[in-house]
C-alpha cells in the first residue's frame, strides 16, 4: 500500500525543483523592482539572469542599472554568444556599472571598460586608470569648455537667438577633447551658464 506524502516531503521536493523562468520573472520583477520586460528576459535566458543575480549580490540599490546594462550593453557585445567565453566577472561588471552610475567615469568610458573587461577581465578600476578613462578634472573641463566656446561663436549668437540646439555643436567639441570623459549634462549645464542661456 502506498504512503501518502507528508507535508514535510512535499516542501523538500518542491524546494529541490529549480525555480522556473516566469516564477524568476515574478521575483525579479517583486523583490528587484525591475520593468516586467527587463525581469523576463534576464529569466528567460538563464545564464544572463545568474549572472545578472550575481552581480547584484546584496547590492539591490544597483539592480536597475545592472539591469540596463546587462540586457543592453553587455547583450550588444555578446549578442547569442555565452557569457562563461567571455573573461566578464559578475563582480568586476558591478564594480564597473558602480563607477558610471557613481559618475566617477561617463557612461562611453563606462562602454570602453567593459570592452576591456571581456576580452581580458581584471578590476574596472584598473582599467579606467591604466586607459586614463576617468572625469576630467574640474579645472581642466572649465579650460575646455571656455576653449569651446570661444572657437564656436557662431554656435553661441544661435544660442543667444533662441536656437537651443546649437549647443550641440560646442558640446560635441568638449566631447571630442575629452575623449568622451566629460559628463554631457554638466557640459551643457556649465556652457549655458557661461553664455547666459
Amino acid at each position: 500500500m502506498p504512503v501518502a506524502p507528508t507535508k514535510a516531503m512535499l516542501r523538500r521536493a518542491r524546494e529541490a525543483l529549480p525555480e522556473l523562468p516566469a516564477a524568476r520573472a515574478e521575483r525579479l520583477e517583486r523583490d528587484l523592482g525591475l520593468p516586467a520586460e527587463t525581469a523576463r528576459l534576464l529569466a528567460f535566458r538563464s545564464d544572463w539572469g545568474d549572472f545578472f543575480e550575481r552581480a547584484v549580490d546584496s547590492r539591490k540599490e544597483l539592480a536597475q542599472p545592472l539591469a540596463n546594462w546587462t540586457t543592453n550593453e553587455l547583450a550588444a557585445r555578446i549578442g547569442e554568444g555565452e557569457l562563461a567565453a567571455t573573461r566578464l566577472e559578475p563582480r568586476a561588471f558591478a564594480g564597473l556599472v558602480e563607477l558610471v552610475t557613481g559618475k566617477t567615469i561617463s557612461a562611453s568610458a563606462g562602454r570602453e571598460v567593459l570592452d576591456v573587461l571581456i576580452e581580458e577581465g581584471g578590476d574596472p578600476a584598473a582599467v579606467v586608470e591604466a586607459e586614463g578613462l576617468g572625469r576630467a578634472e574640474s579645472g581642466e573641463l572649465e579650460e575646455i569648455v571656455d576653449r569651446a566656446i570661444a572657437d564656436n561663436p557662431d554656435a553661441v549668437d544661435k544660442i543667444r537667438a533662441g536656437k537651443g540646439q546649437a549647443i550641440g555643436a560646442i558640446v560635441g567639441a568638449v566631447m571630442r577633447e575629452t575623449k568622451g570623459r566629460a559628463d554631457g549634462g554638466e557640459v551643457q549645464r556649465m556652457i549655458s551658464e557661461r553664455i547666459g542661456a
